[in-house]
This record gives C-alpha cells, structure tokens and sequence, in this order.
C-alpha cells in the first residue's frame, strides 16, 4: 500500500521540476550585444548579427547619397511602404522589436534607409536603430544595429548591435 501511495507523490514531484525547470529557462533568456570599434565604411558593412561567420545583413551605399538596408537570406528589417520605396524604421532607445512591429521586408524589397536630404527615416539621425529578424533554420530572432547617417546620406555609422538569443522573443533597443 505505501509503493501505491509513494509513486503519486514521486510522479507530483518530478511535474513540479520539470514545469519550474521550463519556467525558469525563460526567465534566462540572453541578449547576445556586440560592441564594436565604430565603423564608418566607404561602401558596405557586412553585419553578422549572430557572429556566425554568415552575413545576414548588408548596410551599404547604393548609387549617390543612398544609403541601404539589405537582408540576406530569409533575414528582414522592420519599416514601411510609402511612395513605391521601402524604408526602415529608425527606432529610438527602449522600443520594444519583435513579431508586434507592424511589417517585415525581406531581401527581395531592400530598404533604403536614406537617400539625399529628403527620403527615409534615417537621413541625419544619431544612436538610432534598426529593427532586424534574424531566421536560423526554423528559429526566428530579433536583434538590432545601432547606426548613425550623416545629413547629406554621404556616409554611416555603424557602432554595435545586439539580438535576443531566445527564438521568438522581444527584445529592446
């Protein structure tokens, strides 16, 4: 009679750790931050977001005074569709990215981030960033790159950027 009594009271234990075990695993999800020495490139910056020696990422100049946002892959950005071009978001510090942000483009519809004086949302902003979707296999991350654009769209920045190594997960920028 007590075995009968012993295994329920075994079986109630081990749910018990196996849930709190489940819990607190999200309870740990990590921001994986890179910082790097600010770079002012003269025609591209490849960015790996996930430092997996695969670029998932193009921030480069297109033509004169045009600065892009280019996915690889199944990788995207987050902006919108005004006038027939795509444009990045140029978020402030504490916006929340992840799957709540109202459109995605991937790399069939690059963004252009600046161009001249006039177009995008990036065209003389400082400590701005760029909501970035990051996919690895079936996974899907969310991560950003912290930039600044001269006035004119002549020239970038680039200072670090971050992801969220847990798949699905929100994180700030």
């Amino acid at each position: 009679m007590k075995t009968k009594i012993i295994f329920p009271k075994k079986m109630a234990f081990l749910c018990c750790l196996l849930i709190l075990f489940v819990f607190n695993s999200r309870l740990y999800s990590q921001i994986i931050y890179t910082d790097i020495p600010d770079a002012t490139p003269n025609a591209a910056y490849p960015l790996d977001l996930n430092n997996d020696t695969v670029v998932d990422f193009l921030i480069q100049f297109d033509l004169v005074d045009k600065v892009m946002c280019k996915p690889q892959n199944n990788n995207a950005y987050s902006g919108n569709f005004a006038g027939g071009v795509h444009l990045p978001w140029a978020l402030s510090a504490s916006d929340s990215i992840c799957d709540t942000l109202a459109t995605w483009y991937d790399a069939d519809n690059p963004g252009t981030m600046a161009w001249g004086t006039s177009m995008g949302y990036w065209v003389g902003e400082t400590n701005k960033y760029l909501a970035l979707k990051l996919i690895v296999g079936t996974n899907t991350y969310y991560g950003w790159a912290r930039l600044d654009l001269l006035p004119t769209s002549t020239s970038f920045t680039i200072k670090d950027y971050a992801y969220e190594s847990t798949p699905n997960a929100c994180i700030q920028s």
